[in-house]
């Protein structure tokens, strides 16, 4: 794959995907360009600091690395579309593009989604009620229009998942996604996209992966309020299923509606409240995927289990907020 850029290299996923590239050596060149570089390094990988919303950082990273293979894990802010395709137009050494985006796109927050698929379509604002999962349905369409143009191959992964109660009577399903895993697909996603870029597969037949859509998810729906108890217990603060209170989902969208009026009216207007009616209705649905799609065309399996994924985040998260406290 060398050379590899990835974008947003010191975050969590992209710090990920360098781990896993550098490990299985299937590449030895990879560089990360942030906004920081002193964080989530990992021994053996490159380091450039720069923007991804400046023109001038953004040309300059492509010209020093000149990546064959660009993993894009960045959540940039809504970029003009002139602009953005200029940029695309001067990647003419890139074979691949793996795009992360999130399951959110095709969905209104408002629906359940039970098995949802690939093929459900985009939401934009103001149908898409939150303006994140717009500029993302947005950067989708984006990427999707660079596809196959100078030589470039595109593809689009979208992730999932973004105590002593719980809203609701706990029995709708959920699907997470372990960070580990995700990286994993990117790489399988930027595999593939090579070989459709080298002739080495049918690119343009049923099992072509550019330019399409992949929902990746850890494969395995849990009831949302049990992951986060899972989460709890873990951090050493089990919580039994007798001892949960459980407030009716009527009235905690009563308190929500409560609540945004208080902080609007205090607030002038200026507010918004931490707790609102899209929290509650977002608390309270089926959220379910079918990765069949992925499964078929990259061969993605989840290589961490949900239990084991949430071991190792909360020890991630404890030992790094422990390092905090003692520096």
């Amino acid at each position: 794959m060398d050379p590899v850029l990835v974008l947003g290299g010191c975050r969590g996923l992209g710090h990920h995907i360098i781990k896993q590239l550098l490990d299985t050596k299937k590449a030895l060149d990879v560089t990360a360009f942030d906004v920081r570089s002193d964080v989530n390094r990992v021994p053996g990988a490159k380091y450039i600091e720069g923007s991804i919303t400046s023109e001038k950082d953004v040309r300059s990273v492509l010209e020093t690395v000149k990546p064959k293979v660009i993993m894009h894990t960045v959540s940039p802010q809504l970029m003009g579309q002139k602009n953005t395709q200029k940029l695309y137009e001067d990647i003419n050494t890139v074979k691949a593009l793996v795009y992360t985006s999130s399951s959110s796109v095709i969905h209104n927050n408002i629906t359940d989604l039970v098995e949802a698929t690939e093929e459900g379509r985009l939401f934009y604002w103001p149908e898409q009620t939150e303006f994140y999962s717009h500029t993302k349905a947005m950067a989708e369409d984006l990427i999707q229009g660079a596809n196959q143009h100078n030589g470039l191959f595109t593809t689009r992964l979208r992730g999932t998942g973004r105590m002593r109660f719980q809203i609701g009577d706990g029995t709708k399903l959920f699907d997470m996604t372990y960070i580990g895993n995700f990286a994993h697909a990117h790489i399988l996603a930027a595999e593939a996209l090579l070989r459709d870029s080298d002739g080495r597969a049918d690119r343009d037949g049923p099992l072509k992966v550019n330019g399409e859509a992949f929902v990746i998810t850890n494969d395995d729906h849990w009831p949302f309020w049990d992951l986060f108890r899972a989460i709890a217990a873990e951090a050493g603060h089990p919580v039994s299923k007798d001892k949960v209170t459980v407030v009716p989902t009527s009235v905690y969208y009563a308190l929500a509606v409560i609540g945004e009026w208080v902080v609007w009216v205090f607030s002038l207007g200026s507010k918004e409240s931490n707790i609102n009616r899209r929290m509650v209705k977002y608390l309270t649905m089926t959220r379910t995927f079918d990765i069949s799609k992925a499964k078929e065309r990259l061969g993605y399996r989840p290589q961490v289990g949900m239990q084991e994924g949430i071991k190792r985040a909360v020890q991630y998260y404890l030992e790094h907020e422990s390092d905090k406290k003692s520096n």
